[in-house]
């Protein structure tokens, strides 16, 4: 589910925090935050704007982390202007942080007017900007996997906080990027966290193949399913509004076609798109997060926890991975 508020609203962790808050009562499995670097609704110069703009998906969920237990938090970095160092820093710390239920999704940035806010005067190719994300997504890797499990040792009698023979150098020299390394924050207790990539359009296919995760509209998601990986996730955005509606009346669609009806034709409509095994699952895009959130846990999710449509984080789950049915941890590349 994405917890952003529309761009007109003042950006606001308390509110991500209350919205994160009501779609874990509600047994949702993860919430997404979108990142801008600009506000297209406006028209003033975009270094007037600036501060206009959503707040640090990353830090805004560090907030969030500590107020929630058992939802994934996944949080959209724009790879295209940062460095990987400072994005594997931030969510390595994002996953101790929330005890493993960090992800973030790759955003590549084709806006000239967010280049310009870099410095960059240019416009670059489309196949170069996926390429250096594909790079960075390797080098964040790396970082996290240059720590060992287990390299903190941590024993005050000794005085040895760390193994240094746990530690690995990255020593990644590439086209877009040179790193030595290793990172600064030990390994996360997912090992990676959880990769998801939005599909918009072709070029997003080859970083969406190594995703762990992936969501869009539907029929986006379904088209790319034969060029994704054996365990990728798959969701689809479904969008949801109840604005102007009585109270138990619902509208929703996945980009078509608008369906109306009561919570139980909208569970019957989730359970239908569940058996023809098209997707994994839906992301709730709501039409106003702050208004129909509440209403939503209120009115629906009570019909869909009786249909099994939606389930508590089980006692067993250690992770926002485990909980996805990928490996608790990913494996660690740089280990033999």
């Amino acid at each position: 589910m994405e917890i952003g508020e529309p761009e007109s609203a003042r950006p606001a962790a308390s509110g991500c925090a209350r919205a994160a808050k009501l779609a874990e009562r509600g047994s949702l499995v993860f919430v997404t935050l979108d990142e801008a670097l600009t506000s297209p609704a406006d028209s003033v110069p975009a270094r007037q704007r600036i501060a206009q703009s959503r707040l640090n998906p990353v830090a805004a969920l560090a907030h969030v982390a500590p107020q929630t237990t058992s939802i994934g938090l996944i949080a959209t970095a724009t790879v295209t202007h940062l460095e990987p160092f400072h994005v594997s820093k931030a969510l390595a710390t994002l996953d101790h942080v929330s005890a493993g239920r960090a992800g973030w999704c790759v955003r590549v940035s084709r806006s000239a007017e967010e280049a310009r806010l870099f410095g960059e005067r240019a416009a670059r190719d489309l196949s170069d900007l996926y390429e250096e994300a594909a790079e960075f997504v390797e080098v964040v890797s790396l970082l996290w996997d240059s720590w060992e499990d287990g390299a903190e040792i941590r024993d005050a009698t000794t005085g040895r906080f760390l193994d240094r023979t746990r530690i690995r150098a990255v020593n990644h020299e590439g086209r877009y990027f040179r790193v030595k390394g290793p990172g600064i924050v030990p390994r996360p207790p997912q090992g990676h966290p959880v990769t998801a990539v939005r599909i918009t359009r072709e070029e997003d296919l080859p970083l969406a193949a190594r995703a762990d995760l992936v969501f869009g509209r539907l029929e986006r998601v379904v088209g790319a399913r034969p060029r994704l990986g054996s365990g990728t996730r798959t969701i689809a955005d479904l969008f949801v509004d109840c604005r102007g509606l009585p109270a138990g009346q619902w509208a929703w669609g996945t980009g078509g076609a608008v369906e109306t009806g009561g919570v139980r034709e909208f569970a019957d409509f989730l359970r239908l798109r569940a058996q023809t095994g098209l997707v994994d699952g839906f992301r709730l895009v709501f039409a106003e997060v702050g208004t129909e959130l509440a209403r939503f846990v209120d009115e629906a999710v009570p019909e869909l926890r009786r249909r099994r449509l939606v389930s508590p984080w089980g006692e067993g789950c250690r992770s926002f991975r485990e909980r996805l049915g990928l490996p608790h941890q990913a494996p660690n590349s740089m280990v033999p």
